[in-house]
C-alpha cells in the first residue's frame, strides 16, 4: 500500500512539471486548467499562443484596446502634423499568406476593391488619415495588384507593438493621437474598423 501511495505521489508531482505537459494561462496571468483554455479559445474572443517559456500557452484576447504612445508612432510614419490636427490611423496588417487570406470569396478583385473603398470611406467619415496598409510578409499579396498598395511594416513597429504572432486572414488597429487604441486580431468584419473608430 505504500509503495501505491509513493507511485500516486509521485505522478502527480511529475504532471505538475510544466516540461512534462502543456501549463495554460488566461489572458491575465493565471494559470488555468486545459479544458478551460480550450473552451475560450472555442467560444470566446481569444487566441492561443505560446508562452515565454517552453510548455507554457497563454490567452490573447482577439479585441485588445488601451493606450499607446502616439506621438511616438505618429513621428516614426512622418505623420507629426496629422499628430497634431488630431487625426486617427487606421493600420491593416498582413501577417503572410495563410489559409484564411488566400481563399475565399472575399479574395476576388472585386471584393477587395470594395473592401479598400469602404475602408478609404471610414478614413473619410472618422477625418482619419488614409489608411496604411503594411506587411510582415508580402507572399500573397499579388491579388492586391492594381488595387491597393502594401509596404513593409516600418521596423517592425507595428509589429512588436500590436502582432506579434501571425493571427490568420490579417488584422487591424486603429489609434487616436491621444494615444488610445483598438485592434481586432485575425479575421475580422470590415465594418468593425468603422465600429472601432467611433470607440476611440
Amino acid at each position: 500500500m505504500k509503495f501505491i501511495l509513493q507511485l500516486i505521489f509521485c505522478l502527480s508531482f511529475l504532471a505538475s512539471i510544466p516540461c512534462f505537459g502543456q501549463t495554460y494561462y488566461n489572458e491575465t496571468g493565471k494559470r488555468i486548467l486545459q479544458g478551460d483554455y480550450e473552451e475560450k479559445i472555442l467560444n470566446g474572443p481569444y487566441f492561443g499562443v505560446p508562452g515565454d517559456e517552453e510548455g507554457v500557452m497563454k490567452l490573447v484576447h482577439r479585441m485588445p484596446a488601451g493606450l499607446v504612445d502616439a506621438k511616438f508612432i505618429y513621428q516614426k510614419l512622418g505623420l507629426e502634423d496629422a499628430y497634431s490636427a488630431g487625426r486617427p490611423l487606421i493600420v491593416l496588417y498582413y501577417p503572410g499568406k495563410d489559409e484564411c487570406n488566400s481563399t475565399g470569396l472575399g479574395n476576388t478583385p472585386e471584393s477587395l476593391r470594395k473592401k479598400v473603398k469602404a475602408i478609404s470611406r471610414y478614413a473619410e467619415k472618422h477625418d482619419a488619415v488614409a489608411p496604411l496598409y503594411f506587411y510582415k510578409n508580402p507572399h500573397g499579396l499579388e491579388k492586391y495588384q492594381g488595387i491597393q498598395q502594401w509596404t513593409a511594416d516600418p521596423d517592425g513597429l507595428f509589429e512588436n507593438q500590436f502582432f506579434p504572432f501571425h493571427y490568420p486572414c490579417g488584422s487591424f488597429v486603429v489609434i487616436s493621437p491621444k494615444g488610445k487604441f483598438r485592434a481586432i486580431l485575425g479575421e475580422y468584419p470590415i465594418s468593425q474598423i468603422d465600429v472601432a473608430l467611433k470607440k476611440l
